[in-house]
């Protein structure tokens, strides 16, 4: 084992703590498509790093059993695994699966419930309006929503939940709800790309209702009367208000046409690659230098 096993991981991390934090010129479209792949790709690459030490580690314990062993999941040399190294790796990569398991549980609990809210208006005067991901799914509103809000407002409700059912944003908003239980480090990440997915269902609302200003009159509106904490599915008004307002009076964001896919899939093949190497680097280094030992 060397330092090279954990390289993968130590980027992914970087790129994780660069993207939650520098501020992305990108249509919010693209931008959640960014933070979910490389949040993602971030915790496979933890989980992958800690399984592939662990296993190298118990192969350290017990060498007769590395026998049995598939040559891909063993180190490139035959250097053993310190205690100090092994024992952690091993803790964490159980307790990172662990957490995952519980944030997993309780998203589905979360929209089991929401599900079966929504076959009929909430009973309650709080305005609320939530987009259930599902067959059985759709958007669910209170009748404190249906009084309150007057129809082009109620108009603006409805276009941004269709955004999120329509693209999905559950998707999105799950991996980031994974990688930051595996990684709490990566709740910035999580929260950056929970933004994105309402920066993005607001100028789809934006640009079905032509009118920009009642798209961020409404948000703030629902927002003043129903302040609440993020869930785990997309409620109309839950997180970056003043953000979202204030880009919802400012210009539209560009569309990104051809920036926002080169960017996604030079990403994509970086963390793919990146974390694809966590189990394989040590052999493709090995390699390497046999085959450059070779040529000379």
């Amino acid at each position: 084992m060397n330092w090279f096993t954990f390289l993968p991981l130590a980027i992914m991390l970087t790129l994780s703590a660069a993207l939650a934090k520098a501020p992305s010129r990108l249509h919010p479209s693209w931008s959640a498509r960014l933070l979910a792949t490389t949040g993602a790709m971030t915790a496979v690459a933890a989980l992958g790093t800690g399984f592939f030490v662990a296993v190298n580690y118990a192969a350290t314990l017990a060498p007769s059993a590395a026998a049995h062993v598939p040559e891909w999941a063993l180190f490139g040399d035959d250097r053993p695994v310190p205690d100090a190294v092994g024992v952690p790796a091993a803790v964490l990569s159980a307790a990172g699966l662990a957490a995952a398991g519980r944030a997993a549980a309780r998203w589905a609990a979360a929209l089991r419930t929401a599900r079966a809210d929504a076959r009929e208006p909430l009973d309650t005067d709080v305005p609320i309006a939530v987009a259930v991901p599902g067959r059985h799914g759709g958007v669910l509103v209170s009748r404190g929503l249906l009084r309150d809000l007057t129809s082009e407002e109620l108009h603006v409700v409805f276009q941004h939940e269709t955004s999120h059912l329509r693209h999905r944003h559950h998707r999105y908003l799950a991996a980031g709800v994974l990688a930051s239980a595996v990684l709490p480090p990566l709740r910035p990440l999580a929260a950056r790309l929970r933004l994105a997915t309402e920066r993005w269902a607001d100028e789809d609302a934006a640009e079905a209702t032509g009118d920009r200003a009642a798209v961020a009159r409404t948000i703030a509106k629902v927002a003043l009367a129903h302040p609440r904490g993020p869930g785990p599915v997309s409620a109309f008004a839950e997180s970056g208000i003043v953000e979202r307002v204030e880009a919802l009076l400012g210009t539209p964001p560009a569309k990104n046409a051809v920036t926002g896919p080169l960017l996604f899939m030079g990403n994509g093949v970086v963390t793919g690659s990146l974390t694809a190497a966590t189990l394989q680097l040590d052999h493709v280094l090995v390699s390497f230098l046999v085959s450059l030992l070779a040529f000379r």
